[in-house]
């Protein structure tokens, strides 16, 4: 009778050990095989370039047919136009009006957000008796449209803002006519007198 080679069963469970330990080690290595595979599928967005700049505003004010500029902003925006009388400086009779007319450029790179008229404080000299800041009618046209009320005085509008609409674009001009009015019939209280009032005009970027 044949007689076959029986393993002994420790025999049989080192063997048995070693091929375990062995599928382990290899599972364990696809494992770390196809996640580092996987990690490697990366999309990325780089923007190199990302800026800011700011809007150049620059408005010149300009004589009647904008040819000579007569008063322009410093370095903080602000000018001083003493130049230029908006209520004209005439001697006024009763019926008589006096016009004074300034261009306005853009020589900037964007349009204002807003523009305003604004007259201070009003003064009549000498200051006993009749206020002809109370007596003169001033009217002011913007490209051609009034902006002001009909019979606008001075001491109205003193302290006030006062908007003006369409403001010049990049490289538009456009003319403000201011016009100061005696009414006809105005009384002998109304001579001799002589009034101030300063006027500012400002653009909002």
């Amino acid at each position: 009778m044949s007689k076959h080679a029986v393993l002994p069963t420790s025999g049989r469970k080192r063997f048995s050990a070693v091929v375990i330990g062995a599928g382990v080690v290899a599972a364990v290595a696809l494992s770390l095989s196809f996640s580092g595979t996987l990690s490697a599928f990366t999309l990325s967005f780089l923007h190199s370039t990302n800026t800011v700049s700011t809007a150049s505003t620059s408005i010149e004010q300009r004589n009647a047919d904008g040819s000579t500029l007569n008063c322009a902003p410093d370095a903080n925006g602000a000018a001083s136009c003493s130049n230029t009388n908006l209520y004209s400086g005439m001697t006024l009779r009763p019926g008589d009006s006096q016009s004074t007319t300034v261009t306005f450029k853009n020589t900037g790179s964007t349009t204002p957000t807003a523009f305003t008229f604004n007259p201070g404080a009003c003064t009549t000299t000498p200051s006993s008796g009749t206020d002809l800041c109370d007596r003169v009618i001033v009217t002011m046209k913007w490209r051609s449209a009034d902006v002001l009320p009909a019979s606008t005085k001075p001491k109205a509008i003193a302290g006030t803002s006062v908007a003006v609409p369409n403001p010049p674009a990049p490289g538009e001009s456009y003319t403000a006519v201011v016009t100061v009015t005696l009414p006809t019939g105005s009384a002998n209280d109304t001579s001799g007198l002589s009034l101030s009032q300063p006027i500012t005009w400002t653009f909002t970027a």
